[in-house]
């Protein structure tokens, strides 16, 4: 595998990856071996990339049996791909109960394909796509895949299912002496105009991905073609010019509510840190307050500007979505004035009310009134109101990003 393999006479890597890389090969060799009818690897083409250079993640899975199975297929980027990779320095690394809110993963599509006696099969995920793999330095990706599979004869959904699963530690260097210019790159320019969908679709992805400022103009164009518009906010948004947040703002106001387009812009927006767009996220806000991320967003960038919206939401009507979101978001404020309204919340006798309210103050303060903060059950009003009075002055607030463990309140 060529990910562990490394020329003598590159200097390029650390004696700490390096000793790291021989650990590595020997974690794959016992995850990849099991005794099972496949078997997958993870690798990687290289050790060393130049900054601004696609890097590829390979899984190739081969069926060593006598017969056909059929396994597991799906977008090696959503969730029910069963990868799950991570890429240092993402790593938290945190032991406890995390203060930042966790996401719920939906429905996807999934299928299944045929792998013959003896055949391989390999898929690619560029790493660049869902990590920031930009700046020079050492990095270490640590890859799952738990992969399901049936005898072919059998309807694979169906039928009794067996798994592997794959997990390895790969290690890469950025090379702080070497960039990818704009000629290296020309290759998925001209993919762009493939006759595979799936190629054009790729290299849409990766340049997406990269966002090199010589090809600004050709990204600007993602946002009016309905193939690659999907990349457009993620191309917008790694551009970070002031044109290319023009055009985030803009994505957002000609796409429907609730595509993924229009929330991800909104998303990015409201990570820009650019109070210029609050007034936009603000009225997107108060036009789908059902929706979660649209009130978080702007919460997340008004900060206090955000509370009189935020304190009418909690007047609707609507008690099952936008009251909630309205109080959701007032955890994402980053405001000491958002903490007394919360407390105040706890005396509702509603206890969906109650959870989305200690939910919120564990965001700004990294407290929860519960030695178990994810199984609060009941209001714990007069502590809370004890709390803030004695300590809130001098208590830090957080931001919602500002992962940590939470305390109980003493």
């Amino acid at each position: 595998m060529k990910a562990l393999e490394h020329p003598n006479s590159s200097t390029l890597v650390s004696k700490a990856i390096m000793g790291a890389l021989r650990l590595s090969a020997c974690t794959l060799v016992i995850s990849c071996n099991a005794m099972a009818q496949i078997a997958g690897n993870f690798y990687l083409d290289k050790s060393v990339f130049a900054r601004g250079e696609p890097v590829v993640l390979h899984f190739q899975v081969t069926n060593n049996g006598s017969r056909s199975v059929n396994i597991l297929q799906a977008d090696p980027y959503s969730f029910c791909s069963g990868y799950e990779i991570t890429v240092s320095p993402d790593l938290t690394g945190s032991t406890g109960e995390p203060s930042c809110p966790k996401s719920f993963a939906g429905d996807c599509l999934s299928s299944d394909t045929a792998l013959g006696s003896g055949a391989t099969k390999t898929e690619d995920i560029l790493l660049n796509y869902e990590h920031q793999v930009n700046k020079p330095g050492d990095y270490e990706v640590e890859a799952v895949r738990r992969l399901p599979y049936a005898d072919a004869r059998v309807k694979y959904f169906e039928g009794p299912q067996e798994n592997i699963e794959v997990r390895t530690k790969l290690y890469f260097l950025i090379d702080p002496n070497s960039s990818a210019g704009p000629a290296s790159l020309q290759s998925f320019v001209n993919q762009l105009h493939a006759q595979s969908s799936e190629k054009r679709r790729e290299a849409a992805r990766t340049l997406a991905s990269l966002a090199p400022p010589a090809l600004e103009n050709i990204l600007i164009t993602f946002a009016d073609n309905q193939e690659f518009r999907q990349f457009a906010p993620l191309a917008f948004h790694r551009l970070n010019t002031p044109r290319s947040m023009a055009a985030m703002a803009e994505l957002l106001t000609k796409t429907q509510p609730g595509t993924y387009e229009h929330m991800t812009s909104a998303d990015y927006l409201a990570q820009s840190g650019d109070i210029q767009w609050f007034p936009l996220l603000r009225e997107v806000a108060r036009n789908n307050a059902r929706i979660s991320n649209y009130v978080t967003d702007a919460a997340e960038l008004g900060g206090e500007k955000m509370l009189p919206t935020l304190i009418d939401l909690l007047k609707s009507p609507d008690k099952e979505f936008t009251r909630m979101n309205a109080i959701t978001g007032l955890g994402y404020t980053h405001t000491r004035d958002a903490v007394p309204i919360l407390i105040e919340l706890l005396r509702n006798p509603d206890q969906n009310v109650v959870e989305y309210t200690e939910a919120a103050l564990r965001i700004l303060t990294h407290h929860s009134s519960s030695a178990n903060p994810s199984r609060t059950l009941v209001s714990d009003y007069p502590r809370w109101s004890q709390w803030w009075p004695r300590e809130g002055a001098t208590a830090p607030i957080y931001k919602s990003n500002n992962c940590a463990d939470v305390t109980p309140l003493p």
